[in-house]
């Protein structure tokens, strides 16, 4: 598999998500606008706008975090990792951080995955999760604080109808915030929590006095907001943070500044990126090389209301793009598999449609 050349990029790639999200553009992030209708590309094709950072069968067997290969988003346009904008360069995992530049922020981030060979055992022991990221930096303008998610963006149909990925989208999102933005019918699915519902610790701090070890940094949010406090005037426990920031109405007319240091901690135990497998709840298990059809996953964290990102990564994985014949032979029976189980999935996860 060879990559294409980068399609010519003006305007926003995502533009049709984010008018689902009933969002106005208000900016004009570099966007591929080749037309491509993603019904046309076969179960193997690797969609245009991703084609720029498909890593060769010969990188991923070469590469120590075997099978997994991590590369920019090319849909992010102008993004930089460690000053380099290439969208084919392998990212650091399990080990240090890297520096991020985007048009609306600069920081740096850090990135733990499960069960690689490079995976730091300490990192996850005793720990329910399969990766878990560090961010630190600063906003370079004010952001609609309610408008900062982090999820999935798909580009083209997976291997089960759009319902069966509105009953997996819906019930991922029950782990993480009911304000989550779905719409797995739309032309470009998407799949986003807003990142003060659903991450696992936020610490805002005067620059200057940010936590210089980004994890030793303590949930506290009292710069943002006073009212995220307890009584006694300490910080909201994490839990109840997530609680309260999951109401739209506490977060309305909230923005991240551009004069704080922001320190997020983000993880999650539902997607396995070394097996390339989803659980939900123990009733959904999805082998993910076999359904996302050549699409990858994503570490993407953006601003749904410019459609500008905070950063935005590819998690390739061997079976995705080199798939074994095991592999091929998931993939034919998925959508047949899904369809006899559907109605029961439906009503398990509470998510039967209403009767007219």
């Amino acid at each position: 598999m060879t990559a294409a050349e980068a399609p010519r990029a003006e305007t926003s790639p995502a533009g049709a998500a984010a008018a689902a999200l009933g969002k106005a553009a208000s900016a004009a992030p570099v966007v591929f606008v080749e037309a491509v209708n993603a019904a046309d590309l076969g179960p193997r094709d690797v969609h245009p706008w991703h084609r720029p950072a498909v890593p060769s069968h010969a990188d991923i067997k070469a590469s120590p975090h075997y099978p997994v290969y991590i590369t920019p988003n090319p849909m992010a346009g102008s993004q930089l990792f460690d000053g380099a904008s290439d969208p084919a360069r392998q990212l650091v995992i399990n080990g240090g951080s890297m520096a991020v530049e985007t048009p609306i922020f600069s920081g740096r981030i850090e990135i733990h995955l499960k069960g690689l060979n490079t995976t730091r055992r300490s990192i996850f022991e005793g720990k329910k999760r399969f990766f878990q990221i560090a961010v630190q930096g600063k906003f370079k303008r004010e952001v609609d604080a309610s408008a900062v998610c982090m999820g999935q963006e798909f580009v083209k149909p997976g291997n089960a109808p759009p319902w069966v990925g509105e009953i997996v989208l819906r019930a991922a999102s029950k782990v993480f915030s009911s304000s989550a933005h779905i719409d797995a019918s739309t032309e470009l699915p998407y799949f986003m929590n807003p990142v003060l519902a659903a991450c696992q610790m936020v610490n805002v701090s005067r620059e200057g006095e940010h936590p210089r070890d980004v994890w030793a940094a303590e949930e506290d949010m009292r710069l943002f907001c006073p009212a995220i406090a307890d009584k006694h005037g300490r910080p909201l426990p994490s839990d109840k943070r997530r609680k309260w920031c999951d109401q739209p109405k506490n977060l309305g007319g909230r923005a991240f500044g551009t004069d704080h240091v922001y320190t997020f901690h983000i993880w999650q135990h539902l997607i396995d990126f070394a097996g390339y497998s989803l659980s939900v709840a123990g009733l959904v298990n999805v082998d993910l090389a076999a359904a996302l059809n050549a699409q990858p996953l994503q570490l993407t964290c953006k601003d749904v209301g410019s459609n500008e990102y905070v950063f935005s990564m590819l998690v390739w994985h061997e079976r995705l793009l080199y798939p074994d014949e095991e592999t091929q032979a998931a993939a034919e029976k998925l959508a047949s598999r899904f369809s006899s189980v559907g109605n029961g999935l439906r009503g398990l996860l509470g998510l039967a449609p209403k009767a007219p």
